[in-house]
């Protein structure tokens, strides 16, 4: 038999949700005090909600807690691999389809400034329809999107693909961190934040080498086959394991917030990709892109009901923790965009060598993604978050140093030393970041959270590939050799790349020291 827990928020009280999985029986809720931890901030322990407009519902305890959290966690790993499908695979396409680096980026931007758009949405359609069906959907448009991509019979056809596999990382990303901030057992936010962090980060690891094996013997379509696989698996089990554990709300979506969500990262993102080709025209959609977003925000805190609820912007701690997430996670879109390309364009390895290279590096980020999240939950930020990022920048470092002399094997090791520090930082400040917040509001910090990691990357592949490609175009123009165009465009976006993370150490180190005497407080 299932066994169900209740969960209380402290504002208000209404009826329980009672949709569950199939042959599930409903359950009783039974009301609980929140807990508040020793800086004031409620504590992410089973008894608290993570929507604002929901009262009471009914979560799963026991096994059926555990078998809930582990598709969650598969579903996350799906959405991951989708969203890394192509990072190897951009060279490919470029030469598949007869067209430039900065175009063939179009698979990764796309993505995520859709995923984005979504993102902003998750919350809202979480609530108005639940888990079952948001995640049913999930699964559906991943199929469907990977089955166009398989029988893919042009570059537009394909891009078409990516986009609505996107729709599942939009959806997935945000909803089952609310989940696990839901279910997680008191004292295991952050490591269990750190364990989603960790599916994910398998999901980065396996996805450039079964692409890699699959391009050099197969094929670019046959990518398309293994979300396939995963989306009906995990699609069969969600109809039998997975809870409706919310208060339903019947919210309407602001269909003017979406548009200008949507028009704004595309224009924005789209002047970045090209700065360095046309710069002037470029400069005019990135600033029309911020002008859209800013009235985005504006309309949110004017409408009764906002796409994306802003006010988790209204914590200090949120703001700046995100701030130096962003940060880091361009780093760690440099190394899974561009250390491929270097692979393979300069070094001159298969795709599939080259994914081989980086299962190791993005295997030692999910570890430490986990090893991060035990320390954070038993020790705090410092000094863990600042020497992930001096972890990182070390790498960078390192990583320009050997590839200007063309050890290939060295800038994959170096890598792998900046991929530890990432996982030591993503989780834990992620942690950090939504902790700050009321349970009340956690849907929204994570739909923040997530949106920005989609813009962020959008920004890190936009900036970094494009500098690279406008590069590469221009001096195999002028004669060079490819390998020799690729590993000048690598050399030159590694030096922008340093640069950022610089600061975001600096920015670090203040931030926790900060954090260290409040919590010693």
């Amino acid at each position: 038999m299932t066994e169900t827990r209740a969960t209380e928020n402290s504002e208000t009280a209404t009826a329980p949700a009672t949709t569950a999985a199939p042959g599930a029986p409903a359950a009783t809720p039974a009301p609980a005090a929140p807990a508040v931890n020793s800086a004031g901030v409620p504590a992410a322990t089973p008894n608290q909600g993570a929507l604002d407009a929901v009262a009471k519902g009914t979560i799963p305890t026991g096994r059926a807690m555990w078998v809930m959290m582990a598709l969650m966690l598969g579903s996350n790993l799906l959405a991951s691999f989708n969203q890394s499908l192509m990072n190897i695979a951009l060279d490919g396409v470029a030469v598949e389809f007869h067209v430039s680096l900065s175009v063939a980026n179009w698979m990764v931007l796309g993505f995520t400034i859709v995923a984005a758009t979504v993102i902003t949405m998750a919350a809202s359609l979480l609530k108005r329809f639940g888990i079952r069906r948001v995640m049913g959907f999930g699964y559906l448009a991943s199929l469907v999107g990977s089955l166009l991509g398989f029988f893919a019979w042009d570059f537009f056809s394909m891009l078409a693909a990516r986009l609505i596999q996107a729709l599942t990382v939009g959806l997935f990303f945000p909803v089952v961190t609310s989940v696990i901030l839901t279910m997680a057992p008191k004292g295991k936010k952050g490591t269990m934040l750190a364990i989603n962090s960790g599916a994910i980060g398998v999901g980065l690891a396996f996805a450039p080498l079964v692409a890699g094996l699959l391009i050099t013997y197969t094929g670019l379509r046959s990518l398309f086959l293994v979300p396939a696989v995963l989306s009906v698996v995990l699609l069969v089990l969600g109809f039998f394991f997975l809870h409706d554990i919310y208060q339903r709300e019947n919210r309407p979506i602001d269909a003017p917030s979406v548009v200008m969500s949507f028009a704004g990262l595309g224009l924005f993102i789209y002047g970045l990709n090209e700065i360095t080709r046309t710069f002037l025209p470029s400069l005019a959609f990135m600033i029309g892109g911020a002008v859209v977003l800013a009235l985005f925000a504006w309309r949110q805190f004017r409408i009764k009901t906002p796409l994306l609820n802003l006010s988790p912007f209204r914590h200090p701690r949120f703001v700046v923790g995100e701030m130096l997430m962003m940060l880091g996670y361009m780093g760690s879109i440099y190394m899974s965009l561009l250390v491929p390309l270097y692979l393979e364009g300069a070094a001159g390895y298969t795709a599939f060598v080259a994914g081989c290279l980086l299962v190791t590096p993005i295997l030692c980020y999910a570890g430490a993604c986990f090893v991060g999240g035990r320390i954070e939950d038993k020790h705090g930020i410092w000094p863990l978050v600042p020497g992930g990022f001096l972890l990182i920048l070390l790498g960078f470092v390192a990583m320009q140093v050997f590839s200007s002399v063309g050890i290939a094997l060295a800038v994959a090791a170096c890598a792998a030393a900046s991929y530890i520090g990432v996982g030591l930082v993503f989780p834990t400040l992620k942690a950090v970041d939504l902790g700050a917040l009321p349970a009340a509001i956690y849907s929204h910090g994570s739909s923040i959270h997530s949106t920005l990691v989609q813009i962020a990357g959008s920004v890190g592949s936009a900036l970094f590939v494009g500098i690279m490609s406008a590069d590469a175009d221009h001096l195999m123009a002028t004669g060079a050799t490819k390998a020799a165009a690729y590993a000048y465009g690598f050399s030159h976006t590694i030096i922008i790349s340093i640069v950022i993370l610089a600061v975001a150490f600096v920015g670090a180190t203040i931030f926790a020291l900060i954090m260290r005497k409040h919590r010693a407080r």
